[in-house]
């Protein structure tokens, strides 16, 4: 059998006479798989949004508490962003699933586009003769441009599905009065209601495909995927703040003339290797695998379009990392008793500010 994942792996076929495009890693030598891709789902877009996420989680997790002790985040900016854009993506990928119904090998073409680097031999029998990239047939691009544009809205679909699934936990259990965090009324509601929007379209998805096993497969890999990726980016970000403070520890032991510290700053140095081989192991077997939490759309985050999304994600983490010092910390200098040994009370603190 030919399909669209023979030609997904143009490094096994014939390219001559073809220039390689810059953008695109699935079909390098033809970009006419991409005409039908959105913008909206390109790398930009995209990190904007995990941006929001992350600045979503950030204000919830430090919202002040109230007169009874309990933190009760309602309707925010970052909250409509956050549940706005999966659950215009659901619908969206809801209705490019259904202007494939009915073509055959549909969910292998899912398969495969999106997870490029499985093996697919138990799935199918594919053709082994070298393919020309310059002579596609019309039903194999027609197939790939659908399911290309398809794997945008899907792809933000799962990631806010396994990672709010956590948040859906805590809001429907008990768990949260000992936490003494309780979001307001329509927070949960619309929370729930996106939630359970996404989730059922993601089923109806499923359905859509016609094929249980590799439906089945393909939630696996894609709920395994972002908290992979969490671990991933929170394991980096640990080992370069680890490392700016060893330098910082370093060039203090070497200003102060201080022997002992800086032995002390050497012997760390081993483990702090050691703690930087998991994630750089991670990033190698990302690489190889061909593993991406964006999905490729032959979109690149330097278009103009891309650049000035993401800046508005990275504008709006950066105003609630501020918001959150100030809250915590960055307003105490203001308040009366502080640098007179004068303790306040956190209570206090959290009123006055």
């Amino acid at each position: 059998m030919t399909s669209i994942c023979n030609y997904s792996h143009p490094e096994l076929q014939i390219t001559d006479g073809l220039p390689r495009q810059k953008t695109g890693i699935l079909f390098p030598y033809n970009p006419e798989f991409y005409d039908r891709a959105s913008g909206l789902y390109g790398p930009g877009a995209i990190y904007c949004w995990h941006l929001l996420l992350a600045s979503l989680v950030i204000h919830w997790s430090f919202y002040p508490e109230d007169e009874d002790g309990y933190k009760r985040p309602g309707v925010t900016n970052d909250l409509l962003g956050v549940i706005a854009f999966p659950a215009f993506a659901a619908t969206d990928g809801l209705i490019h699933a259904l202007k494939i119904l009915g073509t055959k090998h549909r969910a292998l073409a899912f398969f495969c586009l999106r997870f490029p680097a499985t093996e697919l031999t138990g799935f199918a029998k594919f053709n082994d003769t070298q393919l020309h990239l310059g002579d596609i047939p019309p039903d194999v691009l027609n197939l790939g441009q659908h399911i290309i544009d398809l794997t945008g809205p899907i792809t933000v679909c799962y990631t806010f599905a396994a990672v709010f699934v956590i948040m859906v936990i805590l809001m429907v259990t008990e768990v949260l009065n000992g936490l003494q965090w309780q979001p307001t009324r329509w927070a949960r509601i619309l929370t729930y209601a996106s939630y359970g929007y996404v989730v059922f379209v993601l089923v109806i998805f499923h359905l859509s495909l016609g094929d249980i096993f590799i439906s089945i497969i393909i939630v696996m890999y894609e709920a395994i995927l972002p908290f992979e990726f969490f671990v991933l980016y929170s394991s980096s970000i640990a080992v370069g703040l680890g490392t700016l403070g060893w330098i910082g520890l370093f060039i203090n032991s070497i200003v102060k003339g201080d022997v002992k510290e800086r032995e002390e700053a050497l012997k760390a140095l081993p483990g702090l290797f050691l703690v930087a081989t998991f994630p750089a192991m991670m990033i190698f077997f990302s690489i190889a695998n061909q593993v991406r939490l964006v999905p490729d759309l032959g979109i690149s985050v330097r278009e103009r379009d891309q650049m000035a999304t993401l800046i508005v994600g990275i504008v709006t983490l950066c105003f609630t990392l501020y918001d959150v010092w100030v809250e915590l910390g960055g307003s105490l200098e203001a308040l009366p008793g502080l640098g007179n040994g004068e303790e306040i009370p956190l209570q206090d603190v959290s009123n006055q500010v």
